[in-house]
């Protein structure tokens, strides 16, 4: 994993985990109807709900928090769902630790501990960790 400050990590970071004192970034794999953001030290998702289409960090940097702005674009097919605080508006800029119109229409979940990647092969892995030497084809006779 890369630190926090890594550059990589400090071009996605839209808001600081509190409780792991980690930060939250975009998922870059996610995408479609699943955009959701993953926090840096903690199993911890947040997902957003399926009416958003898009979510982009943008460059803008909040002078506070020092995370970045994101523009989330909600379908427009979802109008009648969208919160009355957008007025109809099919985007949206969010500086997400501040944004209450965003943090109501989120969902949070945390992982468990023992999800995250240790030294073990995982569940079921046995001794070699990835499947060990195999047992052959067999013999054609």
């Amino acid at each position: 994993p890369l630190p926090d400050k890594h550059p990589t990590i400090c071009d996605l970071t839209v808001s600081p985990d509190p409780e792991s004192g980690g930060v939250f970034i975009l998922d870059v794999t996610s995408s479609g109807q699943k955009w959701r953001l993953v926090s840096t030290r903690d199993p911890t998702i947040i997902h957003f709900p399926k009416i958003v289409e898009k979510v982009t960090v943008l460059d803008k940097v909040d002078d506070i928090t020092g995370c970045h702005y994101m523009q989330v674009d909600f379908r427009t097919d979802a109008s009648a769902n969208l919160p009355q605080e957008l007025n109809g508006e099919t985007s949206h800029v969010s500086c997400f630790p501040a944004d209450i119109v965003m943090q109501n229409l989120i969902t949070v979940f945390r992982g468990s501990e023992r999800l995250k990647a240790g030294k073990s092969g995982g569940r079921g892995r046995g001794r070699s960790g990835r499947g060990g030497r195999g047992r052959g084809r067999g013999r054609w006779d």
